[in-house]
């Protein structure tokens, strides 16, 4: 299975190429003459001198401007100017665990990397360093370097995200979460000039969905009603609200009655999601071959305007919103309630908290570690008041708010987009910039202040700030993210975010398998609703009980 990092990865590369096709400006456009209203500054920092050299992993290939490259570029330079860290490259990869596993194995680990993520395999190998004493115990740098702040936002020491990291009370490395939180919630889009020309409501429960996706499709507005794929409860287009809405979320771990943690996929909501489901297959409102496409071939559908519904996290803005209404200026689109069911639940699948970590080889010199938490301690203070500092780049990704590169001066003086989105790929995960610096509240620090900027009269903001709220797609992502933060209690939060045992690693794939293929022949018919009995006593057979009992040992000792 493809992890969200490797995902968030490739999603990356596929928005730099798209952005360098639509701006062919170059940083040799930098035009000193132009005034600048704004004065960004930098937290004070006693930088290191000599430099210190950290080494660490690269991406394995970036799309620079110019003559850039990896060590030479405004977020390598910003770091090693401002606070005298240079990091030297151990090695070059992008997606997988490869170089990381061939260093384990011949004991030559650099100075830091990352460890873990939202995968039993990203976590299988961060707890074997952890066991075989390869990695370094922090604890106690931490606690003396490690700010307030950064103590705070990082939710130290009891946020999920550290779980993964910590044994007996000590900790093994500094933790993160791949990409801002929540970056996987799936919220409701609709067509909301299709309601407004049939004269319809928005609708709050699947019941009126039902009705409204098929007033869609009679009045010859949409092919089919909701877009749908393989994977029905997936990262992007997917179904999961449509389950939530029966009561429970496939391929979660959740909290019973009892306390004890049930596998949402066999609770019996699911039996009455899937009959749903398959009332909408029989009737046209699922594409007859949606089980063929993947997250990517399904979101097609919404951009051909074949689908008026459509499930998809807060940065679709630049993947579907946008570029739809580019293509169609007419389209409006406005954002689902949480959608509740026959009984009144309602719920998406919440993004993983599972917990990554910045992690030190073990016996490294300890200042490469105290100059990593102090170098946290400065990201962090310059992203928490990033308005302070008028440092506009802590939008998104903490990056580098640099001319020539997302922004340049035209001929009147006025900024317009540069060649790149941000500079942050270029230090992907290298040093204490974004995704290292993340934490729960990440995203929604800045978006919550750039909300109260739309309520300001323009002429009130700098050129930086409007020039940001020019960009249609950041004006949409801040009203998404803002949603999903004042909605955080419609979700199905995973539970299980410990390590797989030997066992769950042995029988899990099998048992995703049984589910999947399960799932996709009750929503086409090829089994009948009532198969779903028989997958519950199958799964439990299969291996089900044996990975319950380890999930529920691992939920009692934490």
């Amino acid at each position: 299975m493809v992890s969200y990092k490797h995902k968030r990865i490739l999603l990356i590369v596929l928005s730099l190429v798209l952005l360098i096709q639509l701006n062919p400006l170059s940083a040799q456009d930098i035009r000193p003459e132009c005034p600048v209203d704004w004065n960004p500054t930098f937290p004070p920092f006693e930088k290191y001198d000599p430099p210190i050299q950290i080494s660490t992993h690269f991406q394995a290939a970036s799309t620079f401007v110019g003559n850039d490259n990896f060590t030479n570029n405004p977020m390598y330079n910003r770091t090693l100017n401002q606070l005298g860290i240079e990091y030297t490259i151990a090695w070059q990869q992008t997606g997988d665990n490869t170089q990381l596993q061939t260093a384990i194995a011949s004991g030559n680990l650099p100075d830091m990397f990352a460890a873990g993520g939202t995968g039993g395999e990203d976590l299988a190998i961060l707890s074997l360093l952890i066991e075989n004493d390869a990695i370094a115990d922090i604890t106690d740098l931490w606690e003396e370097t490690a700010s307030d702040l950064t103590k705070e936002k990082k939710g130290y020491p009891d946020a999920d995200m550290w779980g993964s990291l910590t044994r007996d009370g000590r900790i093994y490395g500094i933790a993160f979460t791949y990409g801002p939180a929540y970056n996987i919630d799936n919220l409701g889009f609709i067509r909301q000039d299709w309601l407004d020309q049939l004269g319809l409501p928005l609708p709050t429960t699947i019941d009126e969905l039902e009705s409204t996706m098929r007033a869609f499709i009679d009045a010859g507005l949409a092919q089919f009603g909701v877009n749908a794929n393989r994977t029905p409860v997936t990262w992007y287009m997917s179904l999961d609200p449509i389950f939530g809405a029966f009561g429970s979320m496939p391929r979660t771990w959740l909290e019973g009655e009892d306390g004890s943690l049930v596998y949402g996929s066999v609770q019996p909501g699911i039996r009455d999601a899937l009959a749903r489901l398959n009332q909408w297959y029989n009737d046209g409102i699922l594409n007859p071959d949606f089980f063929t496409f993947g997250e990517g071939d399904s979101a097609a559908f919404v951009m051909s305007e074949a689908v008026g519904v459509w499930f998809a996290p807060w940065w679709s803005a630049s993947t579907v919103t946008v570029p739809l209404q580019q293509q169609n200026p007419d389209a409006r689109i406005s954002l689902l309630p949480p959608l509740t069911g026959p009984d009144g639940a309602a719920g998406r699948k919440a993004s993983p908290t599972t917990g990554a970590g910045v992690v030190f080889r073990a016996n490294v010199d300890t200042e490469v570690i105290r100059a990593a938490i102090r170098s946290l301690n400065w990201q962090i203070e310059m992203h928490t008041n990033w308005e302070e500092y008028q440092q506009y780049g802590e939008w998104r990704n903490s990056h580098a708010f640099e001319q020539g590169y997302e922004w340049v001066f035209d001929e009147n003086c006025e900024m317009v987009r540069g060649p790149v989105d941000n500079t942050y790929t270029y230090m992907d995960e290298v040093g204490m910039g974004f995704p290292f610096i993340t934490y729960p509240s990440y995203q929604s620090d800045v978006f919550v202040d750039m909300a109260a900027w739309l309520e300001q009269d323009p002429a009130e903001l700098n050129s930086a700030q409007r020039f940001l709220l020019s960009n249609p797609q950041v004006v949409l992502e801040v009203e998404y993210y803002n949603t999903i933060v004042d909605t955080l209690d419609a979700t199905y939060i995973e539970r299980f975010i410990g390590a797989n045992t030997e066992r769950m690693t042995r029988l899990v794939p099998d048992l995703f398998t049984l589910e999947s293929s399960t799932f996709i022949e009750i929503i086409t018919g090829a089994q009948p609703v009532e198969a779903f009995d028989q997958f519950v006593e199958t799964w439990y057979n299969s291996g089900g009980t044996e990975v319950t009992e380890d999930v529920n040992a691992w939920y009692a000792s934490r």
